[in-house]
């Protein structure tokens, strides 16, 4: 029997509250069986990211609690439509694979499609599920369809579901020796435990 499949790449680093949040109400949403993340090993557009390791430990925590949330890895540096879809594919080979975005990724797909390779093989192979957040809401997300090289096999608009949150924020708490609420306890003890993100000074005061 096929199933929804859900698949959610980007960089995690490291892999928050509202991360989770947007895939188990995804979930919902879409009607998906599972959530698959994928980090990706050298990220387009964030050349300083921790260790491949280092993120999918911290997403094999984030996720341990949730039947329906499991990480993938995926070939490659990162997400690519026609190489990542073919291992996809063998991975997945009977089910719907349905893409997770957030909001800001999906306006830059939008407003620069022309920059991204095979985006048309992209859309004709899966399904879309966009979140809202902060200045982009579900009209925008829309009526941003309509400016793709063609039409998603669907698109689904999963409302914010949690306050705004950043892994760079994150990043910056953490480097500073602070607590961060965005972070699941799991996670934010693993960074700390690893100095993922201390600088020289917070790193001098812990020691």
């Amino acid at each position: 029997m096929s199933k929804r499949i859900g698949i959610f790449s980007g960089s995690f680093d490291p892999v928050h509250k509202g991360h989770v949040a947007f895939a188990l109400a995804s979930i919902s949403v879409a009607s998906l069986d599972m959530v698959y993340f994928a980090p990706e090993t050298k990220p387009r557009r964030k050349p300083h990211v921790s260790h491949i390791a280092h993120r999918t430990a911290m997403l094999e925590l984030a996720v341990r609690a949730h039947a329906q949330l499991a990480t993938l890895d995926l070939p490659g540096k990162y997400f690519l439509p026609k190489s990542t879809m073919a291992h996809l594919r063998k991975r997945f080979p009977d089910d719907t694979l349905v893409l997770l975005l957030g909001a800001d990724l999906y306006m830059h797909l939008v407003e620069y499609s022309g920059q991204w390779p095979h985006v048309e093989y992209l859309l004709q192979q899966m399904e879309l599920v966009v979140a809202e957040r902060d200045g982009i809401a579900r009209e925008t997300i829309v009526a941003g369809a309509s400016l793709l090289p063609i039409q998603p096999l669907a698109l689904h608009v999963v409302p914010k579901v949690h306050t705004q949150i950043s892994s760079s924020a994150i990043r910056d708490v953490l480097r500073e020796g602070g607590h961060s609420a965005g972070l699941l306890p799991s996670v934010e003890n693993y960074a700390k435990k690893h100095w993922l993100y201390d600088d020289v000074r917070s790193a001098t005061q812990r020691v």
